[in-house]
């Protein structure tokens, strides 16, 4: 039984580990291009707003890229408006398309890696736990 416990925590940890790190990945490539200052500037109008369900509120910025194709972009939500509709913003985005587009020179929060740690963290401890089991089995 031991032997079982300790391949399906391990299984389990491999599994979690592989969810953080796909999650992980993007945000800090995000936060990369955003705190790096590249990509292409353009100018874009708000043509929307989005509303959470805590009365936060964010903006949808459509604007065009070099080849034409309208895009959209969106702020992160707030207690107040960032742009209001029919009002310009300055949009920075990755021509490659592998960062998300950044309004205003808004920077993502820290906070959000923790989406990616959290079940890396949770496989760690389950690869422990299947390690015990392993060790005990033997």
């Amino acid at each position: 039984m031991e032997e079982f416990l300790g391949l399906l925590f391990t299984l389990l940890s491999a599994g979690l580990g592989f969810l953080g790190v796909r999650l992980l990945v993007p945000l800090v490539r995000n936060g990369r291009f955003a705190r790096g200052g590249t990509g292409v500037r353009t100018v874009g109008e708000c043509v929307n707003m989005r509303w959470t369900s805590g009365g936060w509120v964010s903006s949808i910025v459509a604007y065009q890229d070099e080849g034409g194709e309208r895009r959209l972009a969106q702020t992160g939500a707030r207690p107040v408006i960032p742009v209001h509709i029919g009002e310009s913003a300055e949009v920075r985005y990755d021509p490659r398309g592998r960062a998300a587009a950044v309004v205003n020179g808004e920077m993502p929060p820290r906070s959000v890696y923790a989406l990616g740690l959290v079940p890396i963290g949770v496989g760690l401890a389950f690869g422990a736990i299947g390690i015990h089991y392993l060790s005990t089995a033997v």
